[in-house]
């Protein structure tokens, strides 16, 4: 195992020396030198030498493992899990930088270059490639006065980085799909009309009922994440700053898909529940119609049952309602009937169930939608969420520019994922979106 990370690591060096060879001949627009075409030929042997010796090691590591009654596939997510622990984002933009690929930086970015080809995505030569995801947010040593862009990180001896608040991300826990690894666009027929049977006499004629189907596509949408990085702050911290902003643009990363899985329906974004125009639709109030609440109205009992009703009269099955902290606060001080004693709130006060379904709250859910003269009502979402598919091609691109903020010390950081999402039934979903909270 340690002889076949060797020999990958020394491939990502040797990547790494033809990267920054053609960039160099590109910026002096020239052609190569003897010298350099001789290192070429040196290079593309030596590669070649390692393609075959790493192919003969890893046979002989998967035969050795399938003797053992184990599947080698386990050992080789076990390498790249630790060789992921050895991954320096910094050393990753110092890289992107320079040009060079090498070490375990070097050799993630040959893997993800792999992924990104097999998928289609067109990504360019000179980024730095890396298989995980990210986010943004900008960071700055000196920070002004106080250093609260970065500055309270340098050498004071500062114990660990105290971070902020985030929203809080529940879809995954509720279900959704998660398709990785795609090529191409991806389209999935669904049937859109139930199933029939016809009677009929002993002899009579079968009477046609075909079914209709139409389909669903998946196509990769860019989700970029900006940040500006003092060359200072790289330089001097102290404090773990590294993994922290990797952490903190991976929390970026996921808020931003979710938002869109939840609502959707932006500029370049995917379309998400609440903005499905098939998705099945209640109002608040326990109204039978968008008119009747012109501004939104607080929500009562038979909202939460209308949305479960919705959903399978559709011939549905929710599993979970789905909401933001304003609409609990006020469910768990609303009695279900308006003559209600005391304590027979809608949610009860600290249940994990709302309904008899599992129900979650993240403030990623909108409390700023519009109707009539409000522009501060929530939404509650209820629904089968293995319904929903969030698709995934490649893995995460890096790019840096060390030149547009070089005269403010800063490097700014580019990452781009290849996204999208979409809802398989959108009728297993119900959504009330007028909601005074």
């Amino acid at each position: 195992m340690n002889k076949i990370k060797a020999l990958k690591e020394e491939r990502g060096r040797l990547l790494g020396e033809l990267s920054t060879l053609q960039t160099t001949i590109e910026r002096e627009a020239r052609s190569m030198a003897d010298t350099e075409t001789n290192r070429l030929t040196e290079i593309e042997a030596r590669l070649g030498a390692i393609k075959a010796e790493v192919e003969t090691l890893e046979k002989l590591q998967n035969l050795a493992a399938q003797a053992a009654g184990h599947v080698a596939s386990r050992s080789e997510e076990k390498e790249k899990s630790e060789m992921a622990k050895e991954y320096s984002f910094k050393r990753a933009i110092d890289m992107a930088i320079s040009g060079r690929r090498e070490g375990v930086e070097g050799e993630f970015s040959a893997l993800a270059s792999s992924e990104y080809q097999r998928s289609g995505v067109s990504v360019s030569a000179h980024s730095m490639k890396i298989p995980s995801e990210v986010f943004k947010r900008d960071m700055s040593a000196t920070g002004g006065s106080n250093g609260s862009e970065g500055g309270v990180n340098v050498q004071t001896s500062v114990g660990s980085i105290i971070d902020v608040l985030l929203p809080k991300t529940v879809l995954r826990g509720l279900g959704v799909q998660q398709l990785s690894g795609l090529v191409g666009n991806l389209d999935m027929p669904t049937a859109s009309t139930v199933p029939s049977a016809g009677w009929n006499t002993e002899n009579g004629t079968a009477t046609e009922k075909s079914p209709a189907f139409s389909k669903i596509t998946f196509s990769p949408k860019r989700l970029a994440a900006y940040i500006q990085v003092s060359n200072q702050l790289m330089l001097q911290s102290s404090n773990s700053i590294d993994a922290y902003v990797r952490n903190w643009l991976l929390n970026a990363m996921a808020q931003s898909l979710e938002t869109a899985a939840i609502k959707g329906g932006g500029s370049n974004e995917p379309t998400g529940i609440i903005a499905n125009s098939s998705v099945n639709v209640t109002f608040a109030g326990g109204a039978s119609s968008n008119s009747t609440n012109a501004n939104g109205i607080a929500p009562v009992w038979a909202d939460v049952v209308n949305l479960m009703k919705a959903v399978e009269n559709a011939n549905g099955e929710g599993v979970a309602y789905l909401t933001n902290p304003k609409v609990k606060a006020a469910l768990q001080t609303i009695p279900r009937q308006a003559s209600g004693v005391e304590g027979n709130f809608i949610w009860p006060a600290g249940g994990a169930e709302l309904n008899g379904y599992n129900v979650a709250t993240s403030t990623l859910v909108p409390s700023n939608l519009s109707k009539g003269t409000s522009s501060t009502l929530s939404a509650m979402i209820f629904g089968d969420f293995s319904k929903m598919a969030i698709a995934s091609w490649g893995g995460m691109e890096l790019t840096v520019d060390p030149y547009s903020g070089a005269t403010a010390g800063l490097t700014n950081v580019v990452l781009n994922a290849y996204l999208d999402c979409n809802l398989l039934q959108p009728t297993a979903f119900a959504v009330c979106k007028d909601i005074v909270a």
